[in-house]
């Protein structure tokens, strides 16, 4: 497992949840690489394995990143990272990820 901490740029008004759940329903279809299997809960379309996300104290994001097969994380982390990047960028001071 891998868990990426997302910080937000000070002076966001919305919650890096809030924009991240704004950003998949503006996408749902085609367009998008990940799926809303429940709140907080992404699988992507092509890698086995899922993504856990929530919100915690401070407005970080927390997200966990699971597969049965442990060499495929990095796959899952990687597109998470991508799509982070892609469509919240402007509101993201920095990104970590913690090896478990």
């Amino acid at each position: 497992m891998k868990i990426v901490q997302v910080v937000p740029k000070a002076g966001i008004n919305s919650k890096l949840k809030t924009l991240l759940k704004n950003t998949e329903r503006q996408l749902r279809g085609p367009h998008t690489t990940f799926q809303r299997e429940k709140e907080g809960r992404w699988k992507h379309v092509k890698y086995p394995g899922w993504i856990q996300w929530d919100d915690a104290a401070g407005g970080l994001l927390i997200a966990e990143i699971r597969t049965k097969v442990k060499d495929h994380e990095w796959q899952i982390m990687e597109a998470f990272i991508g799509y982070l990047d892609r469509h919240l960028g402007d509101q993201i001071e920095s990104i970590t990820v913690h090896y478990r």
